[in-house]
Formats: structure tokens, sequence, C-alpha cells
């Protein structure tokens, strides 16, 4: 499956997942109508969804994770300013609005702001994280390719 297929279908799960762990409130549902009305067929279940983790987080430059792998993989959403991200082995990458970076399961990586600028991002992943070593400054550093 090609990867521009790989990431909007992540996007749409993420979505219905953080719709579905309470971030539309009963009462925005109620103003516009059910799931049911936005649905051909049956509407989507909510399905207990503990093991998925979510977090929308603001990053200071300069900030930046240690590498680390998540069980069932880890979607990134940038919302404001510029970030890094790098999967081991491959190029450095900047994060932009706009553009979301899905890295598969037990895919060792790293995400964080850019050295000048901060970084707003939803994170999305599930299957807990095993964390590895920080990332250098010398990887750190490099240059970043889009």
């Amino acid at each position: 499956m090609p990867i521009r297929e790989i990431t909007l279908l992540a996007v749409t799960i993420a979505v219905i997942v953080w719709i579905g762990n309470g971030q539309q409130s009963v009462a925005a549902v109620q103003s516009t109508g059910t799931l049911a009305d936005f649905f051909t067929g049956p509407p989507p279940t909510v399905v207990d969804s503990d093991e998925i983790g979510k977090a929308r987080v603001r990053l200071t430059a300069g900030a930046r994770a240690h590498w680390h792998s998540h069980g069932w993989g880890q979607l990134l959403l940038p919302e404001e300013g510029r970030g890094r991200f790098q999967i081991r082995g491959e190029s450095l990458r900047e994060l932009v609005p706009g553009e979301p970076v899905f890295t598969g399961g037990g895919v060792m990586h790293w995400h964080g702001a850019a050295p000048d600028e901060s970084l707003v991002m939803i994170a999305v992943q599930g299957g807990g994280a095993e964390w590895g070593e920080p990332v250098s400054d010398e990887v750190y550093l490099g240059e970043p390719s889009r």
C-alpha cells in the first residue's frame, strides 16, 4: 500500500479514535445530529481503546524525544511551528503543519521541535513505548529534508 494511502488511513482511524474517546462532546453531536446521520449503513461503534494514547503537545525549540518505538506505531500531526523527525537508518526530515507522519509498529524513531522554533503537534500511538538512547546533537542538528 503506498505511503500516502497508509497516512490517510491512519489519519482517519486517529480521528475516529479521538471522537470515540470523548473528544467530541455530547452537546456537539446533539447540535449536529448523531453519527448515524453522517454514515451510510450502520454508524461506527466505539471500541474500547485504553491501549491507544493521544496527546496534543508543545515542544519548545531544541526539545526532542529519545529514540523510541511503539508497538502499534505512531501518527504525528504537526499543527504549528517546525520540527524534526527521523526513522533509524533514514534521512532526517522536517515536520511541518499539514504533513502527517506515520511510523509503523516497532520502528525506532525520534521527533522533536526545530533547534530555533517550537512545535505543536497531535501524537496518537498504541502498544506502549520502548525507549532507547538520547538523540545526539550531531544527529539532531543535521540538515533535514522535506
